[in-house]
């Protein structure tokens, strides 16, 4: 591990911030100016990579976009693996004694069995030198299951102007670390949040024409609050997150019921999930199952259809429209 001199941080608003935050909670959309940013080059012979540990592969696409070649990104959970729910390895405490800093995504992702925790007790990490959430700033959302509503909704990476934000703070985590590529973190991260408000921008209004009885998109974990916000997509779930109790007889009635008064053509699997859930689901109530996985809480292998955080995006709002809009 290198030795850089990181003090207690408050993540500051930099130039590149892209999104404000509105009156009622939600991430207020401002836009980009692509055509504005000015590449930056940095002479890697000059300035050292930092080794950053993150903790699930959203987290390491983002981090890799912004750190370009001054980062080398290692993640904890692997792809296709829940980051809810993770034993910890010893190599993965050998990773967190020895990275320069931790990213995490907090909001209670990572809190099943106090893996996240404990791994930094171990490691001897302290929070806010050490390691950091870079949800921090962010607008979220409390859960609706009755007895969780004081539990956040960790999910924010599925909608792309949160998205945006997380790229913002890593970026600006990054430059306190190895300020003196400050401004190249800063076009990176300007760039990339191009690509993402591309992504929105041409989505954005494209469900509004799906009758409201056919506009519903059941998953087996409640990830899609953030996505269906955004791109006004209503959804439902058996279970709102992983971290609770998963399968009850109370949840397939509840989501059957909500099922039959629908008109939904399809019930959607995600790539992290145990499908038997859903199978059975889709026994109950006659439904099939779409065709394609929906990714949540990772991005598929890289030469997949969700290799990157670009391509995550683009994967599920296509999936979701092809499903929705089915005859």
């Amino acid at each position: 591990m290198k030795k850089y001199l990181l003090g207690l941080v408050t993540i500051l608003a930099v130039g590149f911030v892209l999104v404000g935050c509105s009156n009622d909670n939600e991430p207020e959309v401002i836009g980009v100016t692509p055509e504005t940013s000015v590449p930056v080059v940095v002479d890697e012979n000059e300035l050292e990579p930092i080794d950053v540990l993150v903790t699930f592969s959203v987290l390491a696409d983002m981090t890799e976009n912004v750190g370009g070649s001054l980062v080398n990104v290692t993640m904890i959970v692997p792809i296709g693996e829940d980051p809810h729910e993770w034993e910890v390895t010893p190599g993965d405490v050998i990773n967190a004694t020895n990275a320069d800093i931790i990213f995490y995504n907090g909001l209670y992702l990572e809190v099943e069995y106090d893996w996240f925790e404990e791994l930094m007790e171990t490691a001897g990490r302290v929070e806010g030198v050490d390691f950091f959430a870079v949800t921090d700033g962010i607008a979220y959302y409390t859960l609706r299951t009755e007895g969780m509503e004081d539990y956040f909704d960790p999910h924010a990476w599925m909608d792309p102007i949160r998205g945006m934000e997380y790229v913002n703070n890593i970026a600006a985590l990054l430059s306190i670390i190895l300020p003196e590529a400050a401004d190249y973190f800063a076009a990176n991260a300007e760039a990339f949040n191009a690509e993402i408000y591309a992504i929105y921008n041409e989505w954005t209004g494209r469900f509004d024409s799906i009758p409201v009885e056919r506009n519903l998109v059941v998953t087996t974990e409640g990830a899609f609050r953030y996505f269906g916000y955004r791109f006004g997509i209503n959804n439902d779930f058996l279970w709102e997150i992983n971290s609770e109790d998963e399968g009850s007889p109370e949840q397939f009635l509840r989501t059957i019921a909500i099922i039959n008064a629908s008109e939904v053509r399809y019930l959607f699997l995600e790539s992290s999930i145990d499908p038997d859930y859903m199978e059975q689901l889709s026994a109950e109530t006659g439904v099939p199952i779409f065709g394609d996985y929906l990714f949540t809480d990772s991005l598929s292998e890289v030469n997949g259809p969700a290799g990157t955080y670009l391509a995550f995006l683009r994967h599920n709002l296509q999936t979701i429209y092809t499903a929705l809009t089915a005859e």
